[in-house]
Protein backbone atom coordinates (compact mmCIF):
# COMPACT_ATOMS: atom_id res chain seq x y z
CA UNK A 1 0.00 0.00 0.00
CA UNK A 2 2.95 2.66 0.87
CA UNK A 3 4.45 1.85 -2.41
CA UNK A 4 1.42 2.57 -4.21
CA UNK A 5 -0.23 5.49 -1.93
CA UNK A 6 3.79 6.81 -3.14
CA UNK A 7 3.50 6.26 -7.44
CA UNK A 8 -0.57 7.91 -7.05
CA UNK A 9 1.43 11.05 -4.86
CA UNK A 10 4.26 11.33 -7.75
CA UNK A 11 1.28 10.81 -10.73
CA UNK A 12 -0.68 13.52 -9.09
CA UNK A 13 2.04 15.77 -8.57
CA UNK A 14 3.42 15.17 -12.45
CA UNK A 15 -0.03 15.61 -14.02
CA UNK A 16 -0.26 19.34 -11.37
CA UNK A 17 2.75 20.22 -12.77
CA UNK A 18 1.65 19.81 -16.70
CA UNK A 19 -1.38 21.19 -15.76
CA UNK A 20 0.39 24.23 -14.05
CA UNK A 21 2.61 24.46 -17.53
CA UNK A 22 -0.08 24.26 -19.85
CA UNK A 23 -1.53 26.97 -17.94
CA UNK A 24 1.38 29.31 -17.87
CA UNK A 25 1.72 28.91 -21.76
CA UNK A 26 -1.62 28.70 -23.23
CA UNK A 27 -2.07 32.45 -23.70
CA UNK A 28 0.40 32.34 -26.75
CA UNK A 29 -0.85 29.34 -28.51
CA UNK A 30 -3.44 30.38 -31.54
CA UNK A 31 -5.11 28.30 -34.33
CA UNK A 32 -3.85 29.60 -38.15
CA UNK A 33 -6.08 28.96 -41.21
CA UNK A 34 -5.69 30.17 -44.26
CA UNK A 35 -8.31 32.29 -46.13
CA UNK A 36 -9.14 29.29 -48.41
CA UNK A 37 -9.22 25.85 -46.65
CA UNK A 38 -9.13 23.85 -49.57
CA UNK A 39 -5.81 22.09 -49.41
CA UNK A 40 -4.18 22.40 -53.04
CA UNK A 41 -0.75 21.44 -53.10
CA UNK A 42 -0.68 21.00 -49.23
CA UNK A 43 1.88 18.50 -47.83
CA UNK A 44 -0.13 15.46 -46.22
CA UNK A 45 2.41 13.41 -44.20
CA UNK A 46 0.76 11.61 -41.16
CA UNK A 47 -2.68 12.38 -38.79
CA UNK A 48 -1.03 15.98 -37.84
CA UNK A 49 -2.09 16.84 -41.64
CA UNK A 50 -5.46 19.14 -41.97
CA UNK A 51 -6.52 22.22 -43.66
CA UNK A 52 -5.94 24.14 -40.33
CA UNK A 53 -2.97 24.17 -37.75
CA UNK A 54 -2.09 26.11 -34.75
CA UNK A 55 1.16 28.82 -34.22
CA UNK A 56 3.22 30.33 -31.25
CA UNK A 57 3.70 33.68 -30.07
CA UNK A 58 7.32 34.39 -30.32
CA UNK A 59 7.56 37.91 -30.25
CA UNK A 60 4.49 40.50 -29.33
CA UNK A 61 6.22 44.22 -29.88
CA UNK A 62 6.73 42.97 -33.33
CA UNK A 63 3.82 40.81 -33.74
CA UNK A 64 5.70 37.28 -35.23
CA UNK A 65 3.41 34.21 -34.75
CA UNK A 66 5.34 30.80 -35.71
CA UNK A 67 4.29 27.90 -37.34
CA UNK A 68 4.33 25.39 -39.69
CA UNK A 69 4.94 26.02 -43.81
CA UNK A 70 2.19 23.55 -44.95
CA UNK A 71 -0.50 24.84 -42.58
CA UNK A 72 0.15 28.30 -44.90
CA UNK A 73 1.08 26.85 -48.03
CA UNK A 74 0.98 29.10 -50.84
CA UNK A 75 -1.37 31.78 -49.57
CA UNK A 76 -0.28 35.14 -47.61
CA UNK A 77 -3.25 35.61 -46.44
CA UNK A 78 -4.47 33.91 -42.78
CA UNK A 79 -6.12 34.32 -40.40
CA UNK A 80 -5.47 33.61 -36.42
CA UNK A 81 -7.65 32.87 -33.25
CA UNK A 82 -6.76 33.15 -29.92
CA UNK A 83 -8.25 31.01 -26.94
CA UNK A 84 -10.74 33.70 -26.34
CA UNK A 85 -12.28 32.92 -29.56
CA UNK A 86 -11.41 36.53 -31.19
CA UNK A 87 -10.66 36.15 -35.09
CA UNK A 88 -7.77 38.80 -36.19
CA UNK A 89 -6.27 38.75 -39.73
CA UNK A 90 -2.64 38.47 -40.73
CA UNK A 91 0.10 38.33 -43.38
CA UNK A 92 2.48 35.35 -43.90
CA UNK A 93 5.70 37.50 -44.00
CA UNK A 94 8.29 34.21 -44.53
CA UNK A 95 8.61 30.97 -45.27
CA UNK A 96 10.96 27.95 -45.25
CA UNK A 97 9.65 25.11 -46.79
CA UNK A 98 13.34 23.37 -45.95
CA UNK A 99 12.27 23.23 -42.77
CA UNK A 100 8.93 23.47 -42.97
CA UNK A 101 8.69 26.63 -41.20
CA UNK A 102 6.51 30.00 -41.74
CA UNK A 103 6.49 33.24 -39.71
CA UNK A 104 3.19 35.53 -39.72
CA UNK A 105 2.83 39.03 -38.49
CA UNK A 106 -0.02 40.18 -36.87
CA UNK A 107 -1.06 43.04 -35.17
CA UNK A 108 -1.09 42.05 -31.39
CA UNK A 109 -1.52 45.72 -30.06
CA UNK A 110 -3.52 45.59 -26.63
CA UNK A 111 -4.08 42.17 -26.78
CA UNK A 112 -3.53 40.29 -23.62
CA UNK A 113 -1.06 38.27 -24.99
CA UNK A 114 2.58 37.22 -24.05
CA UNK A 115 5.32 35.41 -26.63
CA UNK A 116 7.21 32.42 -24.99
CA UNK A 117 11.28 32.16 -25.58
CA UNK A 118 13.10 29.75 -27.22
CA UNK A 119 14.69 26.85 -25.24
CA UNK A 120 18.30 24.87 -25.96
CA UNK A 121 16.90 21.81 -27.90
CA UNK A 122 20.25 20.21 -27.63
CA UNK A 123 20.07 20.11 -24.27
CA UNK A 124 17.46 17.26 -24.94
CA UNK A 125 17.62 13.91 -23.96
CA UNK A 126 15.77 10.46 -24.43
CA UNK A 127 13.81 10.46 -21.75
CA UNK A 128 13.57 14.72 -21.23
CA UNK A 129 9.76 15.47 -20.53
CA UNK A 130 8.24 17.53 -23.08
CA UNK A 131 4.44 19.02 -23.76
CA UNK A 132 2.83 19.18 -27.23
CA UNK A 133 0.51 22.02 -27.55
CA UNK A 134 -2.20 23.53 -30.43
CA UNK A 135 -4.97 25.15 -30.61
CA UNK A 136 -6.95 23.37 -33.22
CA UNK A 137 -10.81 24.24 -32.81
CA UNK A 138 -9.44 28.41 -32.08
CA UNK A 139 -11.22 28.42 -28.72
CA UNK A 140 -9.45 25.96 -26.85
CA UNK A 141 -5.81 24.85 -26.00
CA UNK A 142 -5.13 20.87 -25.95
CA UNK A 143 -1.94 19.53 -24.78
CA UNK A 144 -0.66 16.04 -24.52
CA UNK A 145 2.66 15.25 -22.02
CA UNK A 146 5.20 13.01 -23.15
CA UNK A 147 9.04 12.69 -23.23
CA UNK A 148 11.45 12.47 -26.18
CA UNK A 149 11.42 9.22 -27.93
CA UNK A 150 15.13 10.33 -29.77
CA UNK A 151 16.46 12.87 -31.55
CA UNK A 152 18.47 13.80 -34.66
CA UNK A 153 15.37 12.21 -36.67
CA UNK A 154 14.90 12.70 -40.26
CA UNK A 155 11.72 13.29 -42.59
CA UNK A 156 10.93 14.58 -46.40
CA UNK A 157 10.20 17.99 -46.18
CA UNK A 158 7.01 19.63 -48.03
CA UNK A 159 9.47 20.40 -51.12
CA UNK A 160 11.01 17.11 -51.20
CA UNK A 161 14.02 17.91 -49.19
CA UNK A 162 15.34 16.26 -46.42
CA UNK A 163 14.50 17.57 -42.33
CA UNK A 164 16.69 16.35 -39.98
CA UNK A 165 17.40 17.02 -36.18
CA UNK A 166 13.97 16.61 -35.46
CA UNK A 167 13.00 15.91 -32.03
CA UNK A 168 10.97 12.32 -31.82
CA UNK A 169 8.32 12.12 -29.23
CA UNK A 170 5.71 9.89 -28.00
CA UNK A 171 3.13 13.53 -27.04
CA UNK A 172 0.75 12.55 -29.59
CA UNK A 173 0.37 15.31 -32.63
CA UNK A 174 -3.37 15.50 -33.05
CA UNK A 175 -4.80 16.85 -35.99
CA UNK A 176 -4.71 20.60 -35.69
CA UNK A 177 -1.79 20.97 -33.87
CA UNK A 178 1.08 21.46 -35.92
CA UNK A 179 2.98 24.14 -35.80
CA UNK A 180 1.98 24.34 -32.12
CA UNK A 181 5.18 24.37 -29.80
CA UNK A 182 6.39 21.61 -28.23
CA UNK A 183 7.94 22.83 -24.52
CA UNK A 184 10.01 21.71 -22.38
CA UNK A 185 9.71 21.58 -18.05
CA UNK A 186 10.29 25.28 -18.33
CA UNK A 187 7.27 26.10 -20.50
CA UNK A 188 10.27 27.27 -23.35
CA UNK A 189 9.72 26.61 -26.99
CA UNK A 190 12.24 23.48 -27.72
CA UNK A 191 10.29 22.26 -31.05
CA UNK A 192 7.63 23.13 -33.38
CA UNK A 193 4.92 20.03 -33.87
CA UNK A 194 5.62 18.94 -38.09
CA UNK A 195 4.53 15.83 -38.59
CA UNK A 196 2.67 12.45 -36.91
CA UNK A 197 2.97 9.18 -38.47
CA UNK A 198 -0.12 7.22 -39.13
CA UNK A 199 1.65 4.05 -39.98
CA UNK A 200 4.02 4.38 -36.84
CA UNK A 201 1.90 4.78 -33.76
CA UNK A 202 3.84 7.09 -31.15
CA UNK A 203 6.05 9.18 -33.90
CA UNK A 204 6.00 12.17 -33.79
CA UNK A 205 8.36 14.65 -34.87
CA UNK A 206 9.17 18.24 -34.20
CA UNK A 207 11.51 20.74 -35.93
CA UNK A 208 13.98 22.02 -33.40
CA UNK A 209 14.78 25.05 -31.74
CA UNK A 210 17.98 24.97 -32.75
CA UNK A 211 17.06 24.66 -36.23
CA UNK A 212 14.46 27.05 -35.85
CA UNK A 213 16.54 30.05 -34.15
CA UNK A 214 18.67 30.09 -37.46
CA UNK A 215 15.91 30.34 -39.49
CA UNK A 216 13.88 32.91 -37.75
CA UNK A 217 16.02 36.08 -38.28
CA UNK A 218 16.06 35.89 -42.18
CA UNK A 219 12.39 34.84 -42.45
CA UNK A 220 11.82 38.67 -40.69
CA UNK A 221 14.07 40.27 -42.33
CA UNK A 222 14.06 38.64 -45.77
CA UNK A 223 11.12 36.47 -45.90
CA UNK A 224 12.91 33.81 -47.09
CA UNK A 225 16.18 31.96 -46.04
CA UNK A 226 19.28 33.24 -47.62
CA UNK A 227 21.10 30.20 -48.22
CA UNK A 228 24.61 30.41 -49.22
CA UNK A 229 25.69 27.82 -51.88
CA UNK A 230 28.91 26.36 -52.91
CA UNK A 231 27.90 26.39 -56.64
CA UNK A 232 28.40 22.49 -57.68
CA UNK A 233 26.58 20.43 -58.98
CA UNK A 234 27.31 16.62 -57.33
CA UNK A 235 26.06 13.32 -55.74
CA UNK A 236 26.32 11.41 -52.93
CA UNK A 237 29.10 8.55 -53.61
CA UNK A 238 30.98 6.01 -51.86
CA UNK A 239 34.61 5.97 -51.53
CA UNK A 240 36.11 2.96 -52.61
CA UNK A 241 36.98 0.37 -50.15
CA UNK A 242 40.24 0.93 -47.75
CA UNK A 243 40.03 5.47 -49.48
CA UNK A 244 38.61 6.50 -46.37
CA UNK A 245 41.06 4.39 -44.20
CA UNK A 246 44.14 5.31 -46.18
CA UNK A 247 42.85 9.30 -45.14
CA UNK A 248 41.70 8.64 -41.97
CA UNK A 249 37.99 9.32 -42.31
CA UNK A 250 35.31 8.16 -40.46
CA UNK A 251 32.94 7.99 -43.34
CA UNK A 252 32.54 6.22 -46.34
CA UNK A 253 30.30 8.31 -48.48
CA UNK A 254 31.42 12.20 -50.05
CA UNK A 255 29.75 14.43 -52.73
CA UNK A 256 31.45 13.97 -56.12
CA UNK A 257 31.90 16.63 -57.83
CA UNK A 258 30.69 16.74 -61.64
CA UNK A 259 29.87 20.55 -62.22
CA UNK A 260 31.83 24.04 -60.65
CA UNK A 261 29.89 27.17 -62.03
CA UNK A 262 31.25 29.97 -63.10
CA UNK A 263 32.40 32.68 -60.77
CA UNK A 264 31.16 30.97 -57.83
CA UNK A 265 32.89 30.17 -54.29
CA UNK A 266 33.94 26.91 -55.21
CA UNK A 267 35.45 27.89 -58.22
CA UNK A 268 37.20 30.18 -56.33
CA UNK A 269 38.51 28.19 -53.24
CA UNK A 270 40.33 26.40 -56.23
CA UNK A 271 37.44 23.14 -55.81
CA UNK A 272 37.14 20.84 -59.13
CA UNK A 273 35.48 18.90 -61.02
CA UNK A 274 36.02 15.36 -60.60
CA UNK A 275 36.83 16.18 -56.59
CA UNK A 276 34.87 14.61 -53.62
CA UNK A 277 33.74 16.66 -50.84
CA UNK A 278 34.11 15.35 -47.67
CA UNK A 279 33.75 17.98 -44.82
CA UNK A 280 32.45 21.15 -44.61
CA UNK A 281 32.90 23.74 -41.69
CA UNK A 282 34.35 20.51 -39.50
CA UNK A 283 31.06 18.30 -40.34
CA UNK A 284 31.15 15.11 -42.06
CA UNK A 285 29.85 16.14 -45.69
CA UNK A 286 28.16 12.33 -47.12
CA UNK A 287 25.66 13.91 -49.26
CA UNK A 288 23.86 16.99 -50.63
CA UNK A 289 21.00 16.40 -47.74
CA UNK A 290 24.06 16.90 -45.42
CA UNK A 291 25.81 19.29 -47.29
CA UNK A 292 22.73 21.86 -46.75
CA UNK A 293 22.69 21.17 -43.42
CA UNK A 294 26.18 22.38 -42.69
CA UNK A 295 25.93 25.08 -44.62
CA UNK A 296 22.07 26.35 -42.25
CA UNK A 297 22.78 29.40 -40.78
CA UNK A 298 26.11 30.31 -42.10
CA UNK A 299 25.72 33.89 -44.09
CA UNK A 300 27.62 35.60 -46.88
CA UNK A 301 31.19 36.73 -46.52
CA UNK A 302 31.55 33.22 -43.49
CA UNK A 303 34.85 31.21 -44.43
CA UNK A 304 34.48 27.61 -44.03
CA UNK A 305 37.66 24.96 -44.17
CA UNK A 306 36.66 22.63 -46.73
CA UNK A 307 38.05 19.01 -46.92
CA UNK A 308 38.47 17.33 -50.54
CA UNK A 309 39.69 14.27 -51.84
CA UNK A 310 41.29 14.79 -54.93
CA UNK A 311 43.03 11.80 -56.95
CA UNK A 312 44.62 9.85 -53.20
CA UNK A 313 45.28 13.32 -51.38
CA UNK A 314 43.23 15.01 -49.02
CA UNK A 315 42.90 18.70 -49.72
CA UNK A 316 42.32 21.13 -46.83
CA UNK A 317 40.92 24.48 -48.67
CA UNK A 318 39.24 27.93 -47.47
CA UNK A 319 36.58 28.85 -49.26
CA UNK A 320 34.46 31.98 -48.86
CA UNK A 321 30.84 32.28 -48.82
CA UNK A 322 30.06 35.25 -51.51
CA UNK A 323 26.64 36.71 -51.92
CA UNK A 324 27.75 37.39 -56.19
CA UNK A 325 26.66 33.57 -56.95
CA UNK A 326 24.06 33.87 -59.53
CA UNK A 327 25.44 30.30 -60.92
CA UNK A 328 24.70 28.61 -57.59
CA UNK A 329 21.34 29.97 -56.91
CA UNK A 330 19.96 27.30 -59.30
CA UNK A 331 21.85 24.26 -57.64
CA UNK A 332 21.32 22.01 -55.09
CA UNK A 333 24.60 23.36 -53.08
Amino acid sequence: MADLKAAQDFLEQYASAVSAIVESVSVSIVRVQRHDDEGHNRWRVGRARTSWGSGVVIDVEKGHVLTSYHVVSGTQDVDIQLSNGKKISAKRIGKDPENDLALIKVNLAGLALKALSFGDSSALKPGSVVIALGNPDGDRVVATSGIVSSLNQSLRGPNGNLMDGLIQTDAMFNPGMSGGPLVNSRGEIVGLNTASMREAQGINLAVASATIQKVVPDLAEHGIVQRPRLGIAGERRELYEGLAEHLKLDQTHGVYIHQVMENSAAVQAGIQPGDILVVVDGQPVTGMDSLSRALLGKKFGDILAVKVIRKLDLLDMQIKLIEDNDASKSTPS
